[in-house]
């Protein structure tokens, strides 16, 4: 059997390392970069702490899985009836396909905001973030407002390091005359909306005392090289840092006439995982609860390797069904927020939680003996090498 794995992210991946622990034949995986990105890490990445931790290269992960052949390729077309999937340079045949694409940024209209905001979602938008820090230094001018667009989980773990890292800046550079400042923008009454309101309060209370400014009930209404506007009012910025906005990947509007789409433009799928015969779609892109997390992306990919196995060996599968996950969110370097089952921890305990999350994730990608290094890189800082 050949099965193609499309993406290169935490569900795309699993699948791909699953598939090959239980021997289904030839596997494929295609991923845009030749990396992974621990996107769980990466708002400490954008803000001075070392690479290593969220960029592990596809060859690391899969060095022990001769199996898997990983292909760096853009995925634009599909053929289901002939079983095919195809790039602008060749065409892919399966026997199963496993679709773990991963979502995109939406900028929702903002005028200026895709030209002049800077991001955290890939390696090329940290890199841009750094070299505008790295100028801001070399010219001895730090913004005095730095925003923060979007309260979620990605801008409040943003939000309280980069406040972290400018007092870090202006301490070991001597940056005089700047009090500069992080202020976290929210559309909606409260930051973390998605989360329950004990997880919003405990850590508005804590971005508060770490001297995060918080502005809920506020749209960013335009963007450009000098401001932002927000609710009619004018902040002079060079600095807006964008962490709202997603949207299913267009692959599957380009190619609706093969799925079952929901109103958001993501994928329905059967108990099973599938979006039409022999086509898993999991992750970020189906429309079952909790998939737009890091867990059950790894999840979903464990079942239907294990689904595809019983497959090989005659059995029926078995449907998914998705279970609550614990949330965790870091504020600082010593403090944090994890939830589950409506069981909560803050502070110390709360971070120590949260880094034992980030480590059980690695775990299910790579041997301890790389994931515990990876890990601790968390700790190590690159702003003297880059400065």
């Amino acid at each position: 059997m050949h099965v193609v794995v499309v993406g290169g992210g935490f569900g795309g991946v699993k699948a791909a390392l699953e598939l090959s622990k239980r021997q289904v034949g030839k596997i494929t995986l295609i991923s845009n970069e030749p990396y992974f990105l621990h996107h769980a890490t990466l708002y400490a990445t954008a803000t001075g702490k070392n690479y290593a931790e969220s960029v592990i290269p596809l060859n690391v992960i899969f060095a022990n899985h001769p199996s898997v052949e990983v292909i760096q390729d853009y995925i634009t077309a599909f053929d289901p009836r002939r079983h095919l999937i195809s790039s602008k340079k060749r065409d892919y045949h399966y026997d199963k396909l496993i679709l773990a694409l991963g979502s995109v940024t939406t900028y929702f209209g903002i005028p200026g905001l895709a030209e002049y905001g800077y991001g955290v979602k890939s390696l090329e938008d940290i890199k841009k973030f750094q070299e505008h820090i790295h100028d801001e230094v070399v010219e001895q001018k730090l913004d005095n407002d730095y925003f923060v667009i979007g309260g979620g989980q990605t801008g409040v773990e943003l939000a309280a390091a980069l406040n972290m890292y400018l007092k870090n800046l202006k301490s070991l550079y001597r940056l005089k005359n700047t009090a500069s400042k992080v202020t976290l923008v929210e559309s909606a009454s409260r930051i973390l909306p998605n989360l329950s309101k004990t997880a919003s309060e405990k850590v508005r209370l804590e971005l508060g005392i770490q001297g995060v400014s918080i502005l809920t009930n506020h749209k960013v209404q335009a963007v450009n090289k000098k401001h932002i506007t927000v609710d009619g009012k004018i902040y002079p910025t060079t600095t807006a840092i964008w962490t709202s906005g997603v949207a299913n990947n267009p692959f599957y509007t380009d190619h609706a006439e093969f799925f079952h789409l929901a109103k958001n433009g993501h994928v329905n799928v059967n108990p099973y995982l599938e979006a039409l015969d022999d086509v898993y779609v999991i992750g970020d892109n189906n429309t079952v609860k909790h998939s737009h997390m890091a867990l059950p992306a790894m999840q979903q990919a464990t079942h239907v390797a294990k689904n595809i196995m019983r497959l090989i060996t005659k059995r029926p599968q078995v449907a998914y069904k998705p279970k609550p996950v614990p949330i965790g969110i870091p504020v600082g370097d010593n403090w944090g927020y994890v939830e589950w089952y409506g069981i909560y921890a803050a502070g110390r305990t709360g971070a120590f939680l949260r880094r034992r999350m980030e480590l059980h994730s690695l775990r299910q990608l790579v041997s301890d003996k790389i994931a515990l290094p990876l890990w601790r890189a968390h700790d190590l800082h690159h702003i003297d090498d880059e400065f």
